[in-house]
């Protein structure tokens, strides 16, 4: 069973699970380590210092701010990378999950 075409060749399952699935899982896991974690502070601080973040839960917002990257991502694995960011870069706190409320760290 062909399963992706790359350079207009066919590839089989086995070449699929052999050389590209641990590509395409390797680059998941940098987007989701690295990168979604600085997007939603970041997200979450132009929300908050805009008065833009609606009242719904940290888990919403997350899901929201990383639907640009089309991945799943474990929101409770990178909730703390994400506080870490908005404490240290932006100087904000999140004081309640649910709904969600930020406020300034001093």
């Amino acid at each position: 069973m062909v399963i992706l075409m790359i350079d207009d060749k066919d590839i089989t399952d086995e070449e699929f699970e052999r050389k590209w699935l641990p590509f395409f899982n390797n680059y998941s896991e940098y987007i989701q380590e690295f990168i979604v974690p600085e997007a939603v502070a970041f997200y979450l601080a132009n929300g908050y210092i805009r008065n833009c973040l609606s009242s719904c839960s940290i888990k919403n917002h997350i899901n929201s701010a990383i639907d640009i990257f089309n991945t799943k991502c474990d929101t409770d694995k990178i909730l703390s990378k994400i506080k870490k960011i908005l404490r240290i870069k932006y100087n904000l706190k999140i004081v309640k999950n649910n709904p969600l409320k930020i406020e300034k760290f001093y």
